[in-house]
This record gives C-alpha cells, structure tokens and sequence, in this order.
C-alpha cells in the first residue's frame, strides 16, 4: 500500500532538494493540522546525512522524533522513515522524494510506502495521507517557486 505524488518546480534539483530538507521548517504546514505537537509547534527539521533525524520541536522543547535518514544522495533522493512519534502504529512507514530535471526545472516525485506495517489501520490511513500529500506538496511548490522569482 502506497502514496504516490509528482510535482513540478522551477527551479534546478540541486535547489529544490535543498528546499525540501533544509527549508521544511519554513515550508511544513505546521499551523494547518500538520504537527504532531498540535498547537504547540514551532519547527519541522530534516538532518542532511543518512542516520539524521526527522523531527518536529514544539514551543515548549518538546521534540518528536518523527523518523530516520535512510538514504541521503543530493541533489536526487532523500528517503526517511514515517511514523516513529505515532504510538498507534505497530511499525513506521517510509518516503522516498526524488529530484529530478525536467524541461528548466526539476520533477518531485514522493513515494510513501509500507503503510500495511501500521496494522488494522493501513488503509484508512493511506487514503489521508493521500490528500495530505497532496496539500503539503502545493506548500512545497509554492515555497520553491517563491526561491525562482
């Protein structure tokens, strides 16, 4: 069970790869319902190294350790675990993100996958995550168009 989602930036992949992982803080849509701290966030954070973190700090120092760098190979792919703060879930999913040029600008296809690792819940989650994607990719978009201008 899969997520699958691809956009377009107008920007070269060296910049869009160095906007999802560096910038997700500035572009993560936190304050929209995308926290695992709810209202009390304050920070999205992807470490640049294959073993680094993927986690949210909240405003009172709490972190949430949301999953682990598998594969970091910039400018093309960054592949991390999902999942890890959720205590629902028997086990994390994984995202995989590749860069790639295409036509002056750079194709984003993401890749959420092993959903059925959660348990019970699989499905119904994987179909959130779907419109999920799908809206935090578009602030994405935005974030890395707004670098081209």
């Amino acid at each position: 069970m899969r997520v699958v989602r691809s956009v377009t930036v107008r920007v070269a992949p060296e910049r869009a790869f160095a906007a999802f992982w560096q910038e997700i803080g500035a572009w993560w849509p936190l304050g929209e319902g995308f926290a695992f701290a709810g209202e009390r966030w304050q920070d999205m954070v992807i470490e640049g190294r294959q073993g680094g973190r993927v986690y949210e700090r909240a405003r009172d120092g709490e972190v949430f350790h949301i999953g682990s760098v598998r594969v970091y190979e910039p400018p093309s792919r960054i592949v991390f675990t999902w999942g890890e703060a959720t205590e629902e879930w028997d086990a994390p999913t994984e995202v995989e993100v590749r860069f790639t040029s295409e036509g002056g600008g750079t194709r984003v296809d993401l890749e959420h996958r092993a959903f059925e690792r959660i348990g019970p819940e699989a499905e119904p989650t994987a179909k959130q995550y779907e419109s999920g994607w799908a809206f935090v990719l578009e602030r994405f978009v935005r974030h890395a168009g707004r670098e081209a201008s």
